[in-house]
């Protein structure tokens, strides 16, 4: 979507993604794979009196510590490209960490089951505000490529664990309510990271707004030591 607004237009993202709004929303609610989910035949009271248990608080802010990240990445590096030449080039640079970020989510499925997911928290998180701090370093538009892919490494690897754990903790009978949780936690972060990116990068430049990704993965480790005592004591 990046590459077409820098090289059509910038309505063009926009009235692509209402497409396939309209069409792929519709073909996954009626396709037939919802047959394989088994109905919970209980009585609607029962399924009412079941709680979301308070540890689901901890991926959906997770989430929210996501979104933020990435809105306030996107926003930095609108700021940061205008410098160069336009700030469209933005989504082609948002677009290079979401190319390695979605390489490395898919290879979850093949690490080993010892490394648990609150281990992968931890260590994704780490890498993220490790990795973060190198946003502050280029002063070219190749040495931020640069810095994004390597900065998507641990970002697709976070999501998926997040979901996983979210998934863990969730009740079977309110498991799609904590989904649309966490789906909500990162677009309600991606406008506050947006927000919050923007006002530091018109008041005190680009490099102040690249502060707000730090502090969102930093925020993202501290909740991973608080689920992975969640998690322990659950598993005891």
């Amino acid at each position: 979507m990046g590459i077409l607004a820098s090289l059509v237009a910038p309505w063009l993202p926009l009235a692509l993604a209402a497409v396939l709004t309209i069409t792929l929303v519709p073909a996954f609610a009626v396709h037939h794979t919802h047959k394989a989910v088994p109905l919970n035949r209980g009585s609607a009271s029962s399924r009412t009196a079941t709680r979301i248990p308070a540890a689901v608080v901890l991926p959906v802010l997770a989430m929210v510590a996501m979104g933020t990240f990435f809105g306030s990445a996107q926003a930095a590096l609108s700021s940061f490209s205008a410098s160069f030449a336009t700030s469209e080039i933005a989504g082609v640079l948002y677009a290079v960490m979401g190319l390695s970020s979605a390489a490395a989510a898919l290879s979850v499925a093949y690490w080993p089951r010892r490394f648990t997911p609150a281990a992968r928290w931890l260590v994704s998180a780490a890498l993220m505000t490790v990795l973060a701090l190198l946003l502050l370093v280029p002063g070219t538009l190749g040495g931020m490529v640069a810095v994004l892919l390597v900065l998507g490494l641990p970002v697709g690897p976070m999501m998926v664990t997040v979901f996983a754990i979210g998934g863990l903790v969730a009740p079977a009978e309110r498991l799609g309510t904590v989904m649309t949780a966490l789906a909500s936690g990162i677009v309600a972060g991606t406008a506050l990271g947006a927000a919050v990116g923007g006002q530091l990068a018109q008041a005190f430049g680009y490099q102040a707004a690249f502060a707000v990704p730090v502090v969102a993965a930093g925020g993202l480790l501290v909740l991973g030591a608080l689920a992975a005592v969640v998690l322990r004591k659950r598993h005891q």
